[in-house]
């Protein structure tokens, strides 16, 4: 009789299945805690572990939110699953939001957003009002270093500071050559401050998430649980359809490239193997362009 064959739980090949008892009795090494199930050696993908407790929130609802655009409809008897699932991450999500919301608020912040748009028009509309100047008085290149002003305003948060400071000195140095230099000169300044101010909150910014306390721990280790529960369901499923390749459409942090905005593959801060943030650079800062 042909014997059968099958997989140890390390993954060699047994030859054949005389007994279970003798299967139990051979000198295999236990099977590797990190290993996939059905005899396979490659890993599943578990939860980015730099997820820190700000980016659950955006995690969560992205997946929440895609597992209902992906998922529903796709195998019709698991669909209770599905909706299962967002509600579990539902749960999850809500008590972290708790739990972060009771932590001390900190002081007052100015708007990134709205502060790299003012400096980002500043300067184009400065820009603007040179060549407007009859005769050209002074060359822009002065100014903006060679570059087209549009590009420039486009640079992220310490190349765009960094370029409205140098703006705003070379126009005072400028200031007799170029009429309404006064005006100008406290907008940029205005703008340069502002831009330094960002930068500060988002280094203090970085520190405030390292030095959380013990709830917020134990409440991000209760969202992982639920994250990475929900991530063997899906995964599940999506063997029944034949396209594993569609789970980091609905888990973000398994992305090559994130479509979640506000979340970041950086160590943070301070942790071992982090590398240390520039000064003027912080970890996290939003990027105006991908080739700033």
């Amino acid at each position: 009789m042909e014997k059968r064959m099958g997989c140890s739980a390390a993954g060699r090949p047994i030859r054949a299945f005389p007994s279970w008892r003798v299967l139990q009795a051979l000198p295999y090494p236990p099977r590797p805690a990190n290993m996939a199930p059905f005899c396979s050696t490659k890993e599943a993908p578990v939860a980015d572990p730099y997820i820190d407790p700000f980016e659950t929130k955006i995690y969560g609802k992205f997946a929440r939110e895609q597992m209902a655009a992906v998922l529903m409809g796709k195998v019709p008897p698991l669909d209770g699953m599905v909706e299962f699932a967002i509600g579990k991450q539902l749960v999850a999500d809500q008590a972290m939001s708790d739990v972060l919301d009771r932590q001390p608020r900190p002081a007052p912040q100015l708007d990134s957003g709205a502060v790299l748009d003012e400096a980002r028009d500043v300067v184009v509309r400065f820009s603007a009002y040179l060549d407007s100047l009859k005769g050209r008085p002074v060359d822009p290149k002065v100014f903006f270093r060679g570059e087209a002003p549009s590009v420039l305003a486009r640079r992220r948060l310490t190349k765009l500071t960094a370029a409205v400071g140098h703006i705003a000195d070379e126009l005072e140095k400028h200031r007799d050559q170029v009429r309404g230099a006064d005006m100008w000169l406290a907008e940029l300044r205005e703008a340069h401050e502002k831009l330094g101010i960002i930068e500060r909150q988002q280094r203090a910014s970085r520190v405030e998430r390292l030095e959380l306390g013990p709830e917020v721990s134990t409440a991000r280790d209760a969202w992982l649980g639920v994250y990475n529960a929900n991530k063997s369901l899906v995964r599940g499923l999506l063997a029944h359809l034949g396209k594993p390749e569609l789970l980091p459409l609905i888990f973000d942090d398994l992305a090559e490239i994130h479509r979640a905005t506000g979340v970041s593959d950086g160590l943070p801060t301070g942790q071992p193997g982090a590398p240390a943030a520039p000064t003027g650079a912080p970890a996290g800062q939003p990027e105006a362009s991908p080739d700033a």
